[in-house]
């Protein structure tokens, strides 16, 4: 039994995307207004997680493209519970 739930790809959902290096705060609007928090790792890498809700699969996509453009390194790529707020800070 698989705890996937399979939705329309026109929905709205929340995402969190980690990506290497440090984007500061100001791109949120470039980012389609994305939530952005910066760390430094235990190895002194700096990462930067990108929060928020994609209206769809394009958002998504167009989001990851911009991520490409700027030579970032994705990390991770997931779908979040929106109603998790621990995965959102």
């Amino acid at each position: 039994m698989s705890n996937e739930i399979s939705l329309p790809p026109s929905i709205s959902r929340t995402y969190q995307i980690t990506v290497e290096g440090k984007i500061d705060a100001s791109w949120s609007d470039w980012l389609g207004g994305m939530y952005l928090v910066s760390r430094k790792e235990a190895d002194d890498m700096i990462v930067t997680t990108l929060s928020g809700v994609l209206t769809d699969q394009a958002a998504l996509r167009g989001l990851l493209n911009r991520l490409w453009d700027l030579n970032l390194v994705v990390r991770a790529v997931q779908q979040v519970d929106p109603a998790m707020k621990s995965n959102m800070e």
